[in-house]
């Protein structure tokens, strides 16, 4: 009976012991593995820019290999382990369905980054307008494309919709036109303001003098002729342009004699003491 226990001790003993060190093992893989794929995908991606590979999929692709290589890191760690990834692939396509059908927005997202990358209707860099979010591309991800906003904040775009939605791109082209509305008093000599404005404006270093400067009249309104200014500059002044092109307009009328005109305002005076001898 002794020797029994003594035998049924030692068979599971000796099991503990192959559990322990296939687990430890595990860990090293696991410590180790994700290490050298961060390691690998990091090496990647520099010899990938040293090639001169566009930023968006140079990203795009050191984010598929880390994962690849995490990925197999995991299935060699639980094989290790001594569990059987026969087992746990069985266990994962049984669990595949339900999970997809929860999950069909992630994989809708994950398709439509696959097809920016392919189809490449924007960059890293590019200034974009998506529905009511526009900025610069920071980053393309397997599920989202992250933008820097106006006011420097990040907003994180899923990929389906982006990819499936009306989309500008105002970095597609080296120039951008900048459109205002400037008006003017009816006895303005329009002639003569012309020159002034277009050479102030091709004098700032933020227009394009090569394209062109365009001031005519938009309308004619009931106090004011409104003038459309038009020039060019490079996508990444988009937001500042506009602010720019309005203080050289007014500073140049200004310094001229051109009157922006006020929109008339009517007042209506009531004496209320007429008011009280008409009532008695």
């Amino acid at each position: 009976m002794r020797d029994l226990f003594s035998n049924f001790n030692s068979k599971y003993f000796d099991k503990f012991i192959d559990l322990s060190i296939g687990f430890l093992e595990a860990i090293a893989i696991f410590v180790i593995g994700f290490w050298l794929s961060r390691i690998i995908s990091k090496y990647a991606n520099f010899g990938m820019l040293k090639r001169g590979i566009e930023d968006s999929v140079r990203l795009f692709l050191k984010d598929i290999i880390q994962i690849t290589l995490n990925i197999l890191v995991i299935v060699v760690a639980i094989n290790t382990a001594g569990v059987k990834v026969t087992s746990i692939l069985a266990l994962i396509g049984g669990a595949a369905v339900g999970v997809g059908l929860g999950l069909q927005g992630s994989f809708s997202n994950l398709a439509s980054g696959v097809m920016i990358i392919l189809t490449n209707p924007f960059r890293v860099g590019d200034l974009i307008k998506s529905d009511e979010f526009e900025g610069i591309v920071e980053k393309i991800n397997l599920l989202n494309t992250t933008i820097r906003g106006q006011r420097n904040e990040l907003i994180v775009l899923p990929n389906s919709p982006l990819f499936n939605t009306n989309l500008q791109n105002f970095s597609a082209k080296d120039a951008y036109r900048i459109d205002i509305t400037v008006g003017v008093e009816y006895r303005s000599d329009v002639h003569k303001l012309r020159p002034l404005l277009k050479t102030a404006i091709s004098e700032n270093k933020m227009f394009l003098d090569y394209r062109p400067i365009v001031i005519e009249i938009e309308e004619f309104t009931q106090d004011r002729i409104n003038l459309t200014v038009r020039a060019f500059s490079k996508p990444r002044n988009y937001w500042d342009a506009p602010l720019i092109l309005r203080g050289i307009c007014k500073d140049v009328m200004e310094a001229n004699g051109f009157k922006i005109p006020v929109a008339p305002r009517e007042i209506k005076i009531i004496n209320s003491n007429d008011e009280r001898t008409e009532g008695n």
